[in-house]
């Protein structure tokens, strides 16, 4: 298989509309992978085949740490993310050579055609282009074969490349045990070197180049496929991609810090507030502001289970859910909730309502707040809330087991809810409650397991529903 026709396949495997229809995830992509090495074995050097390459085992490892149990999803991910991470390091190196000899190459030229005047070096480009376009064309013809087309390389190119070796190492960083120290320093490395020196040269290029033309400049007609009225005026470029690639990747070393005892939880929070602060602060479009603001929700919610996992700091946690919770509230607002689909709202809702739901938890705590305590009614009043936006916008999606999820939590942030209201007195179980009764039983263990309620509020609720 060449690398079109296994390029085409991830595309495929990548597609939401297209990928359920085909069956499992991970068997699809496992069948790309061994496209894409055949692909590589043919012709190793070429750059497209190893960044794709490097894609799908990205793409790979995330579907099984989704879809397998924990230990074992780690053990089979974190080989095929090594290998990703080498791939993707070994094209940007080649395409950062590649193109420091194309600049000297145009020096040069520059400098061999600077006596001559502007219009003559734009005719005899011109001219080039029309033989080498001609040349390619009979060839072509000739041979009945496809014409491929290779995309220029710039530096937006290169920093995709950079985006994508970040991504991996991510990921990878959270797989690492804390005592292999030597691991952990090796990837750090590989990932500071490319936010310290390779991004921040090419983020220079693209700053210090000449605008492109308008389109009134560039000489000929104009074709598009899209009009003016259904165009975005924003869309994210691969340096806004680059920049929360590095923000994402800092605070992953953050968080590997801190779980090595190099940092407290409240030194890894600080981290975390002023790397996100930073970068939000050059935002402008709505589109950067969703991705922006999501990647720090979620990165405090990181931090929220770091608390309660190494420390047992309750203010902290407390403190990340309450920001994490402003944050996802904005996005579900005009103009940032224009830009999510129904299932990335149907997420969100789940994700705000699983917060409150544990902020509610935290409140019963011996060393919880006055203010803590007197929020519980609001908390477990806003969960059932946000559960049943849940479910709303997973309908809507399409999603009928997200639903079915969202309307048991649902269920459960009610029962608690009446548990509240009631103080001591006996809470009768509604109809509609025993009828979800198994999948209240299914909600109650996840939520358990997950910490967002605790041991003895479950069996209170699960008490309840089975009356």
């Amino acid at each position: 298989m060449n690398r079109q026709e296994a390029h085409l396949e991830y595309q495929t495997c990548e597609d939401e509309r297209v990928a359920p229809h085909l069956g499992d995830k991970v068997a699809l992509l496992q069948e790309t992978l061994a496209s894409h090495r055949a692909a590589l074995l043919l012709n190793r050097e070429n750059l497209d085949i190893q960044f794709n390459t490097g894609q799908v085992l990205s793409s790979l490892a995330e579907a099984l740490l989704e879809d397998e149990a924990e230990a074992e999803a780690r053990a089979t991910a974190r080989p095929l993310l090594e290998e990703a991470a080498d791939l993707f390091a070994s094209c940007l190196a080649a395409q950062q050579r590649e193109y420091e000899q194309m600049s000297m190459q145009w020096n040069n030229l520059q400098t061999e055609q600077g006596s001559l005047p502007l219009n003559e070096v734009g005719m005899q480009t011109e001219v080039e282009d029309e033989k080498n376009t001609d040349a390619a064309s009979e060839a072509s013809s000739a041979a009945g074969e496809w014409a491929t087309v290779e995309e220029a390389l710039t530096p937006e190119v290169i920093l995709e490349t950079c985006t994508a070796q970040l991504g991996a190492l991510t990921t990878l960083l959270g797989l690492y045990n804390p005592t292999e120290v030597s691991n952990l320093e090796k990837r750090v490395q590989e990932g500071l070197h490319t936010v310290n020196t390779s991004i921040s040269t090419l983020i220079s290029l693209i700053d210090n180049a000449p605008p492109p033309p308008t389109i009134d400049e560039m000489a000929g007609p104009t074709l598009t496929i899209s009009s003016s009225s259904t165009r975005k005026e924003h869309v994210l470029t691969p340096k806004d991609d680059a920049l929360l690639a590095t923000t994402i990747f800092q605070v992953a070393v953050a968080q590997a810090s801190h779980r090595n005892g190099n940092l407290t939880v409240s030194e890894y929070a600080s981290t975390v507030s002023t790397l996100f602060t930073t970068l939000i602060q050059g935002s402008q479009s709505p589109e950067q502001q969703v991705a922006q603001q999501s990647a720090y929700a979620d990165a405090l919610i990181d931090v929220a289970e770091e608390a309660s996992a190494t420390s047992s700091d309750a203010e902290t946690q407390w403190n990340a859910l309450s920001e994490a919770q402003k944050l996802l509230t904005q996005l579900v607002k005009p103009p940032y909730n224009a830009h999510l689909s129904p299932q990335r709202l149907a997420d969100i809702f789940d994700t705000r309502a699983d917060m409150d739901l544990t902020r509610f938890s935290l409140s019963f705590l011996d060393a919880a707040k006055p203010a803590w305590r007197s929020s519980r009614t609001v908390l477990v009043s806003n969960a059932g809330v946000f559960y049943r936006g849940a479910k709303s916008y997973a309908e809507r999606a399409g999603e009928g087991e997200q639903a079915k999820a969202a309307g048991a939590k649902a269920v459960v942030a009610e029962v608690l809810k009446q548990v509240l209201e009631n103080g001591d007195g006996a809470v009768a179980a509604k109809p509609e409650w025993k009828a979800q009764r198994a999948e209240v039983r299914q909600a109650l263990e996840h939520m358990v397991n997950e910490k967002i309620l605790g041991q003895r509020e479950g069996e209170e609720v699960l008490r309840i529903v089975s009356q």
